[in-house]
């Protein structure tokens, strides 16, 4: 590796909410995270741009707005010869890697029996990545193959793998879901697709060949459901004694959010026992994952590579687990929105907490402004690097943004430190107001609340009509008409 130039690995997990990891007092067990965030910085107030899988990755690749992008749903992937700041890194003398679900384009969803990730490829070299191992997430290897169904195959275990996620998706598609039923994988111990992924990215590491620097993009594809982490992982935690969150079930906040609730019934009804068993499941995920991040340090150490090399995790969103009588995102609640952010500098040792309010797209202005490669054209984002020095930095600067803006659906949601207001975007029909300062569990919505009107108005000429002119109208139009079409919003 150049002595100027440090190496990047950027590792990211899948519906991962930003309360459970240990460094900020939750009760997952990540104690590699934990070692992270004590070496560097934790950003304790970062925020998705949407709380869904393919709007809020492409927004991290892009450095877009969903509103700039167009990738209101998971119903297709954006235009990959367009911003990437993976491919801006390339192009300044890196060597690019992916080794994960990258979920940049529409994977198994689309029902397509019989293909492979791997003839998707070509859009992964388009973004930037020289290096790819794509896979689905769990629920999409049941129908499309990908490298790691590939190895089950060969190792006879691929039906018994299909058989467990197909049972999983019939149950999601009924509408009765029942998470803190679910059984762990049944693969052999070690063969689950994190692992996979974890093995693949150490052997990757073990590879390099220093003749460049590198940018290495692990993605991992848990704790997103089926919420099936392995028995050691489950025997770490005594349910009994978790949280068990708030269902919150008076009434819903908003017709949107009334919607989604009765997508869960089983949910709405759980017992404070089930929903801690759903979480211990979940945390299994969690815990998981975090060995594999330590696997992936050790491995960076015995290279010798450590030293020189920056570590960010983050994840594309949260989850709801439970909270408000909901399961899984696409809400404009904390607890879907609110995800990880730790940024581990090379040969660091400080632990430094920032409650700064930051956005996804400031990843890619970070990781662009530490590689010293060219900045994306035109984003909002801004390079949190300056939060490394906070002798020297702006005082102001650790205030972070006024605002930051999360979208999905056609529908805009602008959190500041006190608010989250969410609207339609076309004709700013109002959906939800949550103040924090009032009600700080989001219990209810005071968007017709007449005393809120004065502060309704601040909020959308201060932060909301600001984007107007940023909104690529042509794609929502679009994604308008396919809603109407298919009587589908995702």
């Amino acid at each position: 590796m150049t002595a100027t130039r440090p190496n990047l690995v950027f590792i990211f997990a899948d519906q991962m909410r930003a309360d459970c990891i240990g460094a900020v007092g939750g009760e997952a067990l990540t104690p590699n995270l934990d070692q992270l965030a004590s070496q560097g910085i934790l950003f304790n107030r970062c925020m998705s741009n949407s709380p869904l899988c393919v709007p809020a990755r492409t927004c991290l690749m892009t450095g877009q707005l969903v509103r700039e992008n167009g990738i209101w749903s998971n119903r297709s992937g954006a235009d990959p010869l367009g911003p990437s700041h993976v491919r801006n890194i390339r192009d300044s003398g890196y060597s690019t890697a992916v080794i994960g679900k990258t979920h940049l384009w529409r994977h198994g969803a689309g029902g397509k029996p019989g293909v492979h990730v791997k003839d998707m490829e070509h859009v992964l070299h388009q973004w930037g990545f020289e290096d790819c191992l794509e896979l689905n997430d769990p629920i999409e290897t049941a129908w499309m193959d990908c490298h790691y169904t590939d190895h089950l195959g060969e190792n006879g275990w691929l039906d018994m793998h299909r058989k467990f996620i197909r049972a999983w998706f019939a149950e999601m598609r009924s509408g009765n879901m029942t998470p803190w039923g679910q059984e762990p994988s049944p693969v052999p111990p070690g063969e689950d697709e994190d692992s996979f992924i974890g093995r693949k990215a150490v052997e990757w590491i073990e590879r390099y060949d220093d003749s460049k620097p590198f940018y290495l993009q692990i993605q991992f594809t848990g704790p997103h459901d089926p919420y099936d982490g392995p028995t050691p992982y489950r025997d770490m935690y005594v349910v009994e004694e978790l949280n068990a969150g708030e269902l919150d079930l008076e009434e819903a906040p908003s017709r949107g959010l009334e919607r989604f609730r009765s997508r869960s019934p089983s949910v709405a009804r759980s017992t404070r026992f089930q929903r801690q068993r759903w979480r211990a499941w979940y945390y299994a995920n969690v815990t998981l994952i975090d060995e594999w991040v330590g696997e992936v340090v050790g491995a960076l150490e015995r290279q010798g590579l450590l030293d020189d090399t920056w570590i960010i995790f983050n994840s594309d969103h949260g989850e709801m687990l439970g909270d408000h009588g909901l399961q899984g995102k696409a809400v404009f609640y904390q607890q879907a929105m609110h995800v990880p952010c730790l940024i581990r500098p090379p040969d660091s040792n400080q632990a430094l907490k920032s409650e700064a309010l930051v956005e996804q797209i400031d990843l890619p202005a970070t990781m662009l402004a530490l590689t010293d490669a060219p900045p994306l054209a035109d984003s909002l984002g801004k390079s949190l690097l300056p939060y490394l020095d906070f002798d020297a930095a702006d005082p102001q600067l650790h205030d972070g943004k006024p605002a930051v803006l999360s979208e999905l659906f056609g529908q805009s949601a602008i959190t500041t430190d006190r608010y989250t207001l969410s609207m339609r975007i076309e004709d700013q029909r109002l959906d939800l107001l949550f103040d924090r300062e009032e009600d700080q569990g989001e219990t209810r919505s005071f968007a017709e609340d007449s005393d809120y009107q004065v502060e309704i108005n601040q909020l959308i000429e201060a932060h909301m009509q600001p984007y107007e002119e940023r909104t690529n109208k042509a794609l929502l139009k679009d994604y308008r008409q396919y809603v109407q079409t298919t009587g589908s919003i995702n």
